[in-house]
């Protein structure tokens, strides 16, 4: 059975706070991957995220890989949840697809390991990366936009506000597709075929036309 996938809108984790209730309840092997960050963010990001861990949970183990560089795709089996959090969505994917972690990472969630994705990272599990485009630049020249697919059919839009409806509505337009308008206080659970919206705000499906409302507690049809 696939692991559970944690899809947010990029926001602090008291922002994010019912999401990682659920995802901490098992007190899970982590392992973090905060490559899409840079400079002093990156530096700073695995004290950052042992601080948030220890105010939520007192058995979560965290292990970070701050790059893919000298890692097998063999040492992901020993990990209950992969936490992939923010920065730049082509950076990410593309650091992904030089050490051919792409792959690792399907089979990974499809043998029973779990996903946390914020902003980027929530990009980055659905099946194509392209809406990155409305928040980040592609400095890496990055052509294939694939991603892993593991939330098959909309895009995701992370840090989703009202002010954002009308260019989302266009790019749904331009490319055929539906997008998951997800705020910073907000997010999805996907178990199986099960896909819930947990958090404070409402989730918005655009589809190029209209936008539906989805409220907490709510399952949607994807």
């Amino acid at each position: 059975m696939p692991g559970t996938l944690y899809l947010t809108g990029g926001g602090s984790p008291d922002d994010e706070a019912l999401v990682w209730n659920e995802m901490l309840r098992r007190d899970p092997r982590i392992l973090y991957w905060p490559f899409a960050l840079s400079g002093r963010m990156l530096e700073g990001a695995e004290a950052w995220l042992r601080d948030q861990l220890a105010r939520r949970s007192s058995g979560a183990d965290l292990v970070t890989w701050p790059s893919l560089e000298s890692h097998s795709v063999d040492e992901l089996t020993t990990f209950d949840l992969l936490f992939v959090g923010g920065g730049n969505t082509f950076g990410l994917l593309d650091h992904l697809d030089r050490h051919d972690f792409v792959e690792a990472v399907r089979r990974f969630v499809e043998d029973g390991g779990s996903y946390y994705g914020g902003s980027a990272g929530a990009i980055l599990a659905c099946d194509s990366i392209a809406i990155a485009e409305m928040h980040d630049t592609n400095d890496v020249g990055l052509t294939r936009l694939d991603g892993l697919g593991l939330l098959p059919g909309p895009a995701l839009l992370p840090h989703y506000g009202p002010q954002h409806e009308t260019a989302a509505q266009a790019w749904c337009r331009s490319h055929g597709g539906r997008v998951l308008g997800v705020p910073e206080r907000s997010g999805i659970v996907v178990t199986d075929k099960d896909v819930r919206v947990v958090g404070r705000e409402e989730v918005w499906i655009l589809d190029g036309l209209q936008a539906q409302s989805c409220q907490p507690g709510d399952r949607l049809s994807l």
